[in-house]
């Protein structure tokens, strides 16, 4: 190793290799690096930020010897009661460290929080400010109290930051596994369930060795086979060396992928993570838009029309997407419920942006920037997004994932109380008309930061979506709670991360919410792991501990695409309680399955009203609706 000097360059190098020695977990190394400098450096001016490195490195070596060599299905779940941790002399040791330090400079938030998740590990009290972040009274009866039950499936897949699609690939009835992790070298994963509760590793089965990377995925079927199809996604965060070229993976007949970018012309290579597919130009095959990180109006977006099941690539400006952005999120739907599908785009570091769909009679696809006369514009360094109906309008609202500066300290400020500086999430109510009213605070959606994952599903069944989110950022002392808010009757949120058990401290990414063993109720499954490579961990699926009962309906379109992607359905209970969904990819950070979860239990259905994008409208009246049921275009 090369000996490097004790002058204020020599330091900062050395910082460097601590901090990448620490990215590579080799804390051990990192530590004596630290020591070293100590025993030999007499002056105090970069001490503050060795000792924190110190303490940050011991941290991460009971971390990893606690929650990944010693796994359970609760590991690193708030509120955390393990005696691995509190008899941990690394964790003590850390916390002793960020003790001192806390008392030298009492406002460093980041500090702040990480002396006060070693004490709630160690047993000890934490600040009140902030305790409620730690689930120090948790009710553990709490009927959305849920387990983790991916080990016991086999499929805790567990990777670094990375996509994943909940889907029934090969048509069995069952759904299956696909994940992505971000890096160079590791492959996608494909697990079946051949069986209920019965999942397999099928990832070369199904020609998929040799597919690496991918920070995020989407499914789509594009050519109307009945066949779920992949596209994953590479590049994203990493600039100009984030080059490479995306996948669009068609499948073959269930028992297959090939790659078929070259005949689809998808060839493009930019740094992504965002896309997502609809028919802009309703001809009943799903269209394909990505956006591309852009930071000096270096890399295009990209635009591919679907004539019958092959993409062609469209001009631009010919269409109105000819916009430059750092693009971390892509969300559609038809915002005035006139037909048309709709864009929004999250950008990270300049304003959001809203394109209405403009399409005219004959056809010819044009979109207009709305943003302003929206009021969508707001929320700079946002990540994930999605378009979902919070209340049961009809008209589906916004919610904006914030990132801010990607450090733990906005989130102690918001936990604390505190408005956070950047990189406040953003909920939208649809008003309809291409109006939309910022309404965070009065749905008590207020403070949330660090998003990176995303998603909604009504996962206790009372008939309004539920939101989950993925917090963190590659920083290691960006240890917050995943998040659960569960949706009051349309009228606000309550975040019920502790009560669900679900505040799994480990970077969230992909999240779907699915009905993994088809007992109409919904799990969710979070793909966990941060960027860098000594940062993996498994993946999670969360199943409440109270039987919920809903109802599952399949779109199969004639006219429109084969899995009605676009439709809106309405579905009315006896009591002329009234819910809508509209079927598109659902969130810029999470996938779930095309076929759609009410939370009504069947016995209480009514009516079905299916508004396809063809413009037929299918109207079904039921007794009783029992297991999963398909409504058919005519």
């Amino acid at each position: 190793m090369v000996k490097l000097s004790n002058d204020d360059t020599g330091i900062k190098l050395r910082l460097r290799l601590i901090d990448e020695l620490m990215r590579d977990n080799q804390n051990i190394d990192a530590i004596s690096e630290i020591d070293n400098i100590l025993s030999s450096f007499t002056s105090n001016k970069f001490k503050y930020q060795l000792l924190h490195y110190k303490a940050l490195a011991y941290f991460r070596k009971a971390e990893r010897m606690c929650c990944v060599e010693n796994f359970n299905s609760k590991s690193c779940i708030l509120p955390v009661n393990e005696e691995s941790f509190k008899k941990n002399i690394d964790i003590k040791k850390a916390n002793v460290i960020w003790g001192k330090l806390i008392k030298e400079k009492p406002w460093d938030y980041q500090v702040k929080w990480m002396f006060n998740l070693t004490n709630h590990l160690l047993g000890k009290n934490v600040d009140r400010k902030i305790e409620k972040a730690f689930g120090v009274n948790i009710n553990k009866s709490h009927p959305i109290a849920m387990d983790n039950i991916a080990n016991e499936l086999g499929i805790d897949l567990g990777g670094l930051a990375g996509g994943v699609i909940v889907e029934d690939f090969d048509n069995n009835g069952l759904l299956d596994v696909f994940r992505t992790s971000w890096y160079f070298d590791h492959n996608c994963r494909l697990y079946l369930q051949i069986k209920p509760n019965e999942f397999v590793d099928s990832t070369s089965q199904f020609g998929l060795a040799g597919e690496l990377g991918g920070l995020n995925c989407v499914q789509a079927d594009y050519n109307n086979d009945g066949f779920i199809d992949i596209l994953i996604l590479r590049g994203g965060w990493l600039g100009n060396i984030g080059k490479i070229s995306n996948s669009l993976l068609k499948n073959i007949n269930g028992k297959s992928f090939v790659n078929v970018n070259v005949e689809n012309n998808i060839i493009t290579e930019a740094p992504t993570h965002s896309a997502v597919w609809a028919d802009f130009d309703n001809n009943g095959f799903l269209d394909l838009f990505i956006s591309n990180e852009s930071q000096e109006n270096n890399y295009d977006n990209e635009f591919y029309l679907n004539y019958a099941g092959r993409l062609k690539k469209v001009k631009l400006d010919n269409i109105g997407l000819s916009f430059h952005t750092f693009t971390k999120g892509i969300s559609v739907t038809d915002i005035d419920n006139d037909g048309d599908v709709d864009i929004f785009i999250s950008s990270f570091g300049s304003d959001n942006q809203l394109y209405e769909n403009k399409i005219n009679e004959k056809g010819i696809l044009h979109f207009e920037n709305i943003s302003n006369s929206a009021g969508v514009n707001k929320g700079k360094y946002s990540f994930s997004c999605m378009f979902f109906d919070y209340n049961n309008d009809g008209f589906d609202d916004l919610f904006v994932g914030g990132f801010g500066d990607s450090s733990v300290n906005e989130a102690v400020r918001a936990y604390s109380g505190l408005t956070p500086r950047t990189g406040s999430s953003i909920m939208y109510k649809n008003l309809g008309g291409g109006k939309f009213k910022d309404i965070t605070k009065d749905t008590g959606l207020s403070g949330i930061v660090n998003v990176m994952g995303l998603n909604h599903g009504d996962i206790n069944s009372d008939g309004y979506e539920d939101i989950y989110i993925g917090t963190g950022s590659p920083s290691f002392s960006n240890l917050i709670p995943n998040r659960l808010f569960l949706n009051s009757n349309g009228k606000s949120f309550e975040e019920m991360t502790i009560e669900s058990q679900t505040g799994s401290l480990q970077k969230g990414h992909g999240i779907t919410f699915a009905d993994f063993d088809n007992d109409n109720d919904l799990e969710m499954f979070v793909a966990l792991g941060g960027w860098y490579t000594g940062d993996s961990f498994k993946d999670f699926l969360f199943k409440a501990k109270k039987d919920f009962s809903g109802t599952k309906i399949k779109l199969q379109g004639s006219k429109s695409n084969r899995f009605g992607v676009g439709a809106k359905v309405e579905l009315i209970t006896k009591s002329n309680f009234k819910l809508y969904k509209q079927l598109f990819n659902s969130s810029s950070f999470g996938n779930n399955p095309f076929t759609l979860f009410f939370g009504v239990n069947n016995s209480d259905v009514e009516k079905i009203n299916v508004f396809w994008p063809s413009g037929i409208v299918t109207r079904l009246n039921f007794e009783n609706i029992e297991g999963n049921f398909t409504v058919y275009e005519n």
